[in-house]
């Protein structure tokens, strides 16, 4: 264990920039764009009274209504950190073994008391957990600094900033559900992160083009074979990865559910194979799914050749 936090340490200061400052920055124009637009407010409406006239109205408003619509606002502020956590996650991996080859310092890697598995675990974990947490707390932070700016706007405004946003939205409850979908999310991306880092283990130069190419290669194979047969242009490997893209349970677009709310969704909803409203019971309906079974399967079968690669890798 001391071995594995160890290694882990490793991965974070040598990518605290992805890790760490990445999520900053995103915090950073969010606080700005905030400013910003408080200031240009400030120019065109004397003294904020349209502002002071849109508290009010929203304060007139059913508690029921703003609780709704502050908790699809809280949560859908997390969409920005999801999306770019996405390509860091994807280059870090595609470069986590790879690195290693091209400044020839595998051999230095090889030869410290840390097993091959324990190498490719640190990374792995890197990935599924060290990232998004470090994502989830800069947005959890984020979020906070924003509700005190707003707060300090409308006490200034002559509001209660209590009553009229700070007990509703459920905030607990959205970085809960927030956290437990970036970790879902890990999961559900196994395939994918397991594909990753075996093209990270074997690709000779430039690792994004052979992570890509080959599955549109076969995809657009398999299209033509199937177009050929059916004269139709039927679901293959394309198809596949748009299921497995659209019932994610990463929160990260709207939908109308079942209950005629409008609010986040898990996933994108082009499809009715998952309930896509934002719950954890919708969350677990996909990690214990056969969709997932199967990716298991898929990423084990991944992640024991990248093992089996790294065990006869050398500086060559």
């Amino acid at each position: 264990m001391k071995r594995l936090l160890a290694l882990l340490k490793r991965e974070f200061w040598e990518n605290k920039g992805a890790f760490r400052t990445t999520p900053l920055v995103i915090s950073g124009l969010f606080l700005l764009a905030m400013l910003m637009f408080l200031i240009t407010f400030n120019h065109f409406d004397n003294e904020f009274q349209s502002l002071k006239e849109l508290l009010r109205f929203i304060a007139q408003q059913d508690t029921d209504l703003r609780d709704k619509v502050l908790y699809a606002a809280n949560m859908e502020i997390s969409v920005l950190f999801s999306t770019v956590l996405g390509f860091v996650v994807f280059f870090y991996l595609l470069g986590s073994l790879y690195d290693d080859r091209k400044d020839r310092s595998i051999l230095f890697w090889k030869s410290l008391p840390a097993s091959d598995t324990l190498t490719i675990a640190s990374k792995l974990l890197s990935a599924m957990v060290v990232a998004p947490l470090i994502f989830w707390i800069i947005y959890v932070l984020t979020h906070i600094v924003i509700m005190l700016m707003t707060s300090v706007v409308v006490m200034v405004l002559g509001e209660n900033p209590w009553t009229l946003f700070l007990s509703l939205g459920s905030p607990f409850e959205v970085w809960s559900l927030v956290l437990l979908s970036y970790f879902s999310q890990s999961i559900w991306a196994l395939p994918l992160y397991g594909w990753l880092i075996l093209v990270s283990a074997f690709a000779p130069r430039i690792p994004l083009l052979f992570a890509v190419l080959p599955p549109v290669m076969l995809g657009v194979l398999e299209l033509w074979i199937d177009f050929l047969k059916t004269f139709t242009l039927s679901d293959n490997l394309f198809g596949l990865f748009g299921h497995w893209f659209a019932n994610s349970p990463l929160i990260m677009s709207g939908d109308q559910h079942s209950n005629g709310d409008f609010g986040p969704a898990l996933g994108i909803p082009l499809t009715s194979a998952y309930d896509h409203e934002v719950t954890v019971a919708n969350m677990f309906d996909r990690l214990f799914s056969t969709d997932m079974l199967i990716g298991l399967v898929i990423a084990a079968v991944f992640l024991s050749a990248t093992l089996w690669l790294r065990r006869r890798a050398t500086e060559s």
